[in-house]
């Protein structure tokens, strides 16, 4: 099992980014009351994953995502009961005022973004950082075993890929303004045929509505606290069905590039968005097969424990519709699913977040199948981790808005889119470490899945399509003791302690207990071999082995 770290999503100057002038050898830091505010939210604003801190880490590869600012978090910083908190805060005013103004485009943002990595790059490629840029062009004429040996054995630097964390970042026109971007795919071919940065991904959604740009449907992501600290109606789907025609432009751009081709990140697309990209993928292969070798991937999300058939036909939810300040809203509470406990008798059991921002069980098998990889998140919220005491749950989970109308299609009519027991004692994990146990139920759960679902290669399995997607400072409350890249050297210990637990003990109530782990076959006892062998993929190999197959171009 190696030391080594993969993180397949992560910010690593995004606040730098944001802050009055944190220059990039130091943290971005909050103090006094600002400090308090943070503790408060769980810990979004301090630096996470700054070049800092990776430096001192066991992060080796990893994939950086560049996003700009949107409107919705810019328009309202830190309000708490009608009072302002911005200011507390170590942020760079012009860029905040100049986005909620529309004083800018997403797309000027985000090159600007590009502009302070390159501007970075001399400086973080010596010491003490060692941290190396590098994509497709830096390998051609290598193969995947040759650029995986080279990752592999170079322990002299970290390796850094990149993504673009949503499709607003490809708006050239005035955030907010009357004008309407009409070619967001051709920015995309300017980046793929020029950019210094190779880009292996991009989010075609994101946390909120571009009402200059849509591009297809986001699902909701933040919670009340989030709300708290960015109050905005933009966060709140209102309307949208699936991708819109602008969107599948992006999509055939992206995955029809012939050198530089690249990847859809599903993460942050509504479920129907989801299900109608899967539609429209396969299509694209019927017109190019070469689209064919292009993974499906989600960067940093979570599980729903259900499958969308189960969800729509037992109508796992109920929901709402009306009017909210004139608009018609449709509202969905999903059932709360016991997944878990611990031995804390005031607050044991453990839930998953059932917001159809996670994944439901076709598409673990979905992308799987593909042989695409799942990020599983480190956010505490998209874990499941609801408040401080959430072990006695009401029957429904927190209400999520959907698109008017996804709600109808989905969520009434069940349409999706068309062609186109206990704990043993000593085991049970600690109140502290309930966090630790949501992580692997997750990860017990996706290999559970994949294994029904898909009928295995000899040689392969579920096991080598997970790895972590932490999203380190991308304004995350992360799990309890892992909260910043340094403590991801903690975790495969953490794994090592309760995989085995989640393996034994995860309960979702359809029937599908098959392990996830190996035994012995004599004596029943855990094969302590193969439990470092997956722990050793999850943190590291797996994120090796898909980015050799990028570097190559997905050539094998």
């Amino acid at each position: 099992m190696t030391n080594k770290i993969f993180d397949f999503h992560f910010h690593l100057l995004f606040k730098h980014y944001l802050s009055n002038g944190t220059p990039i050898n130091e943290q971005v830091k909050t103090t006094g009351v600002a400090s308090l505010l943070n503790d408060l939210f769980g810990g979004p604003f301090n630096s996470q994953s700054s070049p800092d801190q990776v430096k001192d880490s066991q992060l080796y590869l990893g994939v950086a995502s560049i996003i700009s600012l949107e409107h919705a978090f810019a328009r309202r910083i830190l309000h708490i009961l009608g009072i302002d908190f911005s200011h507390i805060l170590p942020l760079n005013k012009e860029i905040v005022n100049k986005t909620r103004d529309g004083k800018t485009s997403y797309y000027a943002e985000f090159q600007q973004q590009v502009k302070m990595y390159l501007d970075s790059k001399a400086t973080l490629e010596q010491a003490p950082y060692h941290i190396k840029y590098t994509g497709r062009k830096d390998w051609e004429g290598k193969s995947v075993q040759q650029i995986t040996e080279t990752l592999k054995n170079d322990n002299t630097q970290r390796y850094l890929i990149f993504s673009i964390e949503g499709g607003h970042n490809l708006s050239d026109v005035p955030i907010r303004g009357t004008a309407l971007s009409r070619t967001p795919e051709l920015n995309l071919k300017d980046i793929q045929d020029n950019s210094e940065l190779d880009f292996i991904s991009i989010n075609l959604c994101h946390l909120s509505y571009i009402p200059e740009q849509p591009l297809g449907g986001f699902a909701q992501g933040l919670n009340k606290q989030a709300q708290i600290a960015f109050s905005s109606e933009d966060f709140m789907p209102k309307a949208g069905l699936g991708l819109t025609q602008l969107g599948k432009k992006v999509i055939r751009q992206a995955l029809l590039h012939e050198k530089r081709p690249v990847l859809i990140d599903l993460k942050h697309m509504s479920v129907y968005t989801r299900f109608h990209y899967y539609r429209y993928r396969e299509s694209l292969i019927n017109e190019a097969p070469a689209v064919n070798r292009l993974p499906i991937i989600t960067s940093h999300t979570g599980f729903t424990f259900t499958s969308l058939n189960n969800y729509l036909a037992k109508k796992q939810f109920r929901s709402t519709t009306g009017q909210q300040d004139g608009v018609f809203v449709s509202i969905v509470e999903s059932e709360n699913r016991k997944i878990g406990k611990t031995n804390d008798s005031i607050n044991s059991g453990l839930y998953g977040n059932p917001w159809t921002i996670n994944l439901f069980d076709e598409e673990i098998i979905e992308i799987m199948g593909s042989r695409g990889m799942i990020g599983i998140s480190l956010d505490q919220r998209i874990l499941g981790a609801e408040k401080m005491v959430d072990s006695n749950r009401p029957e429904y989970f927190d209400p999520e808005y959907i698109a008017r109308e996804e709600w109808e299609k989905l969520f009434r009519d069940g349409q999706l889119p068309g062609a186109e027991k206990l704990f043993d004692f000593l085991s049970i994990p600690s109140r502290a470490e309930r966090h630790l146990m949501l992580l692997c139920l997750h990860i017990i759960y996706a290999v559970r899945i994949g294994n029904a679902g898909i009928g295995w290669e000899p040689g392969t399995s579920p096991w080598d399509h997970i790895c972590i997607g932490s999203d380190f400072d991308g304004l995350i409350n992360p799990i309890n003791r892992i909260d910043n890249v340094l403590k991801l050297s903690d975790l495969a210990a953490g794994l090592k302690k309760y995989l085995p637990v989640a393996d034994k003990y995860l309960n979702t109530g359809d029937g599908n207990d098959t392990r996830s782990l190996r035994y012995n076959t004599t004596d029943g006892s855990l094969d302590m071999n193969y439990l470092d062998e997956v722990i050793g993929k999850f943190m590291y190999i797996n994120g090796l082995n898909f980015t050799a197959r990028y570097l190559s171009n997905w050539e094998e």
